[in-house]
């Protein structure tokens, strides 16, 4: 009888091309990835791959087989997922991919507390590239995703759902050069590098900082690239780069006075996340308790945020389309 490891085996051999690195990618020893092949080999009678010197190729046999066995591990997924949409929230699983500003500000928080609550759920989180987000679900690898949404309007296949808009504000460490200056323009920040995640293209324009465009997608890519913003305040408290932030992220270095706010608003500068997943695919009832939890933090850190706006910039809490005429 074929067995799924093997099906699953091959797959593997067949997207990496060579034995050695796919055991060394997915853990397995040589000798084992080998055998399992030959006995896959051996159970059906035909050869599956072409073995050269510079690497593997399926053969028309092994075509046929890798077609259908990619369809047979997505069924048997399929499947696994139906009975724990059965057993319930206690014993089913949870698996999100969430893009760095949702992980920092809500979706985090809501997977510890969901996990206070029931505490055998499983779950599986994967900080990913707001870009990437949207392919581990399309991919079905995750259930759910958690990330910017402003490139996504356009894709038929999902469904999304805005959750953050948080004003954004940029930050510095204590002693930074610009904290000496009254007022500042864009073409002053942009003397300094820019530590943050890929900026999508609505907000490309808007950033300042040292960067460069990506020419085939638009987007925006700092001095300082980050996949995570823990690493970016860790950089900016030490160095001369600036970031962008919501003031909620970084009030204990603000009140302790480790960081401090940039005199600097672009007109509607916030965030543009939310919830990404499949249309037409039934949630489990763990994404369903999460989204409910991340809503929930959600109200409350916009009531904070906008609170915290006022408070640096009270004579702007709104600004207006001419508030940075001089940065242009």
């Amino acid at each position: 009888m074929i067995k799924l490891q093997q099906l699953l085996h091959a797959l593997e051999l067949s997207r990496y091309g060579n034995f050695h690195r796919t055991a060394e990618v997915k853990h397995l020893s040589q000798p084992a990835l080998s055998r399992s092949i030959r006995n896959l080999e051996a159970r059906l009678g035909v050869p599956l791959f072409d073995r050269q010197r510079t690497g593997v190729t399926p053969t028309l046999y092994g075509e046929a087989l890798l077609r259908r066995a990619a369809a047979i591990l997505e069924q048997t997924q399929e499947l696994e997922r139906e009975i724990e949409l059965l057993q319930g929230l206690d014993k089913g699983y949870l698996a999100v991919a969430l893009g760095a500003y949702a992980a920092d500000l809500s979706a985090g928080r809501a997977v510890s507390e969901l996990l206070q609550r029931h505490p055998k759920l499983r779950c599986r989180v994967m900080l990913s590239s707001w870009r990437q987000v949207a392919e581990r679900v399309r991919e079905r690898s995750v259930d759910l995703g958690v990330a910017e949404i402003s490139t996504l309007n356009a894709d038929l296949d999902l469904q999304v759902e805005s959750i953050g808009a948080h004003a954004l504000v940029f930050y510095c460490r204590r002693g930074h050069p610009l904290l000496a200056r009254a007022t500042i323009s864009k073409a002053d920040l942009d003397a300094f590098p820019l530590a943050s995640i890929r900026v999508p293209p609505r907000g490309a324009s808007l950033m300042p900082g040292k960067s460069s465009l990506d020419a085939d997608t638009g987007d925006l890519i700092p001095q300082v690239e980050v996949d995570e913003l823990a690493t970016a305040r860790s950089l900016i408290l030490g160095s001369d780069a600036i970031g962008p932030a919501a003031p909620v992220q970084i009030e204990p270095w603000l009140r302790s006075g480790e960081l401090a706010v940039l005199p600097f608003r672009p007109p509607s500068f916030q965030l543009n996340y939310g919830f990404i997943y499949l249309r037409n695919r039934l949630p489990t009832p763990a994404a369903v308790r999460f989204m409910s939890v991340v809503r929930e933090i959600e109200a409350n850190l916009t009531i904070r945020n906008r609170l915290l706006m006022d408070e640096l910039f009270p004579q702007s809490a709104d600004p207006g389309p001419n508030a940075d005429r001089e940065s242009r």
